[in-house]
């Protein structure tokens, strides 16, 4: 699997250009067959942006990351989203608490000042043990 992060629609198309360019090249497409495969790229590019909601990642997180893996018959899989983290830095163990009105404020004002999630404000309480 291949990892690529795109900043940018621009930066994308620039790179599936030059991909379809030494695709076209390989084939020995010239011309009109040439201008027709381009196009379709293109368009065919556009789509997968499109269809994955490219922008919206873009918006969200400054960066799209697309990874790309052949499947079981050779063809190509495109997925969008964050790299996937190691195992060594997944958090394995969830915890449940049930609070009283009082104490969820509390905490809730705790994590709002600190600026902090209430998972890494439990884990910060519970390193301080």
């Amino acid at each position: 699997m291949k990892e690529l992060t795109f900043t940018s629609y621009e930066q994308y198309l620039q790179y599936m250009e030059h991909k379809a360019m030494e695709k076209a090249v390989m084939k020995g497409l010239q011309d009109e067959e040439l201008a027709t495969y381009k196009k379709e790229f293109k368009e065919n590019v556009m789509k997968v942006w499109n269809d994955y909601d490219c922008d919206y990642w873009l918006e969200k997180h400054g960066y799209v990351v697309i990874s790309v893996w052949k499947d079981g018959i050779g063809g190509r899989k495109l997925m969008r989203g964050r790299p996937k983290k190691l195992d060594s830095e997944k958090f394995k163990h969830t915890l449940h608490v049930r609070l009283d009105d009082e104490t969820y404020n509390k905490f809730c004002n705790y994590c709002e000042e600190n600026n902090l999630e209430k998972s890494e404000a439990i884990r910060e309480m519970i390193k301080r043990l």
